[in-house]
């Protein structure tokens, strides 16, 4: 049986709201985040009502709070919940956490032309560069599509971006021109995307971040 993948983000968190820098430190979902992943898995469970699937999600807190939504809408346990650490965002090491973009480049502008300058492998000072997302995210994908059926995956903004673009054959500046969004998401298959927005009611959309 061909894979099936929907693609989910966690909802919004409190540094999203603020702009801060997550990486791979978290923050809770606030009301908005609580209510677009509430939106997201109660249309999910239309669309996957009656089909088996694996539910699996990146370990971080945020992520960790959103597949618990999405379980509790899916019928499932929470201990029946797969963990995988190459689903967790990219981190920018010493820099995760940091107040913003505009404040990291002005701290650090050097860095920031060296970024700007191949911002696909630049590697921020001990973490990662998007070339180390989509290598540990690449194998992931070929063992999803190796099993088969129905994946349905809670992560973050910049490694679903990279999913995207590895599942879609997209360049690199392609993938970094996909959206991050958390009042929707995606459905791979058969080598398409489809993109399944949601109402969350009385939501003002804000900014957010990795």
């Amino acid at each position: 049986m061909p894979a099936t993948l929907y693609l989910l983000r966690h909802g919004e968190t409190t540094w999203n709201r603020i702009g801060r820098l997550q990486g791979q430190l978290d923050a809770p979902l606030t009301r908005l985040g609580l209510a677009q992943i509430d939106a997201v898995a109660h249309c999910l469970a239309g669309l996957v009502n009656g089909t088996s699937f694996r539910l699996v999600a990146s370990p971080l807190g945020r992520t960790r709070q959103s597949a618990a939504m999405v379980a509790e809408h899916l019928g499932v346990d929470y201990e029946a919940i797969v963990w995988d650490d190459r689903l967790k965002e990219i981190t920018l090491g010493d820099w995760d956490g940091f107040p913003g973009w505009g404040a990291l480049d002005r701290a650090h502008p050097e860095e920031a032309a060296r970024r700007n300058a191949d911002p696909w492998n630049y590697r921020y000072p001990n973490g990662e560069s998007s070339q180390d997302v989509q290598d540990r995210v690449r194998p992931f994908l070929a063992e999803c599509e190796a099993m088969g059926g129905v994946h349905v995956i809670v992560a973050h903004g910049v490694v679903n971006k990279v999913a995207r673009g590895l599942y879609l054959g997209l360049t690199r500046e392609q993938t970094f021109a996909l959206d991050r969004p958390q009042d929707a998401f995606h459905r791979l298959e058969a080598g398409a995307e489809a993109t399944i927005t949601v109402d969350v009611p009385d939501s003002p959309r804000s900014e957010s971040t990795v």
